[in-house]
């Protein structure tokens, strides 16, 4: 999301020049790798001969909506990741604000998911990445909620958490669980005339000075708790998205969080 018009060789070398140790590959960024067909195998000899690693596939969408389809892509998902190396992928809940479906009902649907999920994640060795999502209609906005699934479906290692550092404050989402935690993604909100909950994708930006999001302090709190895996920077803002060259200022919120970590 840093740079979704560009090229994957192109991408690759944005990452490799601004320090960045690995990538996500999104299967929802039009033309590119998984819109293209393009095989696990060439996929991870380009990132292999760029230096760089898997940071996770992102993302099976409506995870918690589990029907033969849905069933079929998460198969294909987890397949393509062990083949491409990467650790896990990123599982998002249905976002809705018709869903209609009572805490009960949620309950049930999310566990049933997860249970189906982990079998096919122990199979392929690949972790499944449940990541709450704070937007109005979400069916899934709370850590604490993922983590007693986990748990409940003894899921634990086969399962983790994504840790959205944008959705944990847009939702004034509780604790965060570090222990479950597998990948964390990171994006800056500079814009203060909104309250958290009424921000939205666009509005996340490059971590820098103005960020009122908290992302320095949560990371902080991660690494303090022991957490060691990839840190993800994850903007939706459009001005980014169009912009022509976005090396220096990727480059500098690294620097910035580095900086300060």
């Amino acid at each position: 999301m840093v740079a979704p018009r560009l090229s994957l060789d192109a991408f690759l070398a944005l990452a490799g020049n601004v320090g960045a140790e690995g990538v996500e590959i999104r299967n929802d960024v039009e033309g590119q790798e998984f819109a293209d067909g393009m095989k696990a195998s060439e996929l991870c000899r380009k990132i292999a001969d760029a230096g760089l690693s898997v940071a996770s596939i992102n993302a099976l969408q409506r995870f918690n909506e589990w029907t033969p389809e849905r069933e079929s892509e998460a198969k294909f998902l987890f397949s393509y990741a062990a083949e491409l190396g990467a650790p896990g992928i990123v599982m998002c809940p249905v976002v809705d604000e018709a869903h209609g479906l009572n805490k009960p009902e949620l309950s049930h649907k999310l566990r049933e998911a997860l249970h189906a999920i982990k079998k096919i994640a122990t199979d392929t060795g690949v972790i499944g990445y449940v990541e709450p999502l704070g937007m109005k209609g979400s069916t899934l906005n709370s850590q604490q909620v993922a983590a007693e699934a986990i748990c409940e479906v003894d899921g634990q290692g086969a399962l983790q958490i994504c840790f959205d550092t944008f959705q944990h404050f847009r939702a004034s989402d509780g604790p965060w669980v570090p222990e479950l935690t597998g990948l964390v993604h990171i994006s800056g909100i500079t814009r203060d005339d909104l309250a958290p909950f009424d921000l939205s994708e666009p509005d996340r930006v490059f971590v820098d000075v103005a960020d009122r999001c908290g992302n320095l302090e949560m990371l902080k709190a991660f690494y303090s708790a022991g957490y060691a895996g990839f840190v993800s920077m994850e903007p939706f803002s459009p001005a980014i998205h169009a912009a022509a060259d976005v090396t220096d200022p990727l480059r500098s919120s690294f620097n910035y969080i580095r900086s300060h970590l």
